[in-house]
């Protein structure tokens, strides 16, 4: 669940926002959940091609089902995804609707334009040094 916003954040920093990475945790949460997990002794609710349905052994205890699917892959896929494309969608609507920026809860947009005011005035101090 957390691989794909340590890659995002490591390595580009400047492609994700808080809203993407909120939406990119929730529904891969969400998917997880569904998706069953034998160990904390749950079923799939989600069955992906390949699914192994529970069922009982010769003394009555409970055989988890199974997910033979790699859907822990497909997960993190879509969390990438999800992630990009909700912090693309969210940067342009910010950018469209400016009077809109009232509603930044997360304060996406202002954390994007001290860092630019921050990346500039770094920039600005190594030239005058350079001098």
């Amino acid at each position: 669940l957390l691989f794909p916003h340590l890659v995002m954040v490591v390595h580009f920093p400047h492609r994700t926002n808080k809203y993407g990475m909120i939406v990119g945790f929730s529904i891969a949460l969400l998917i997880r959940v569904l998706a069953g997990e034998p160990v904390l002794m749950y079923n799939a609710i989600l069955k992906f091609p390949g699914y192994v349905e529970p069922d009982f052994d010769k003394n009555g205890a409970p055989i988890y089902g199974k997910q033979r699917f790699p859907f822990r892959n497909l997960t993190m896929l879509l969390n990438f995804l999800i992630t990009i494309g909700v912090t693309y969608l969210s940067q342009k609507y910010f950018e469209r609707y400016p009077d809109m920026e009232k509603y930044d809860v997360f304060e996406a947009v202002k954390d994007k334009e001290t860092d630019k005011r921050q990346r500039l005035q770094n920039e600005k101090e190594g030239e005058e040094e350079r001098l």
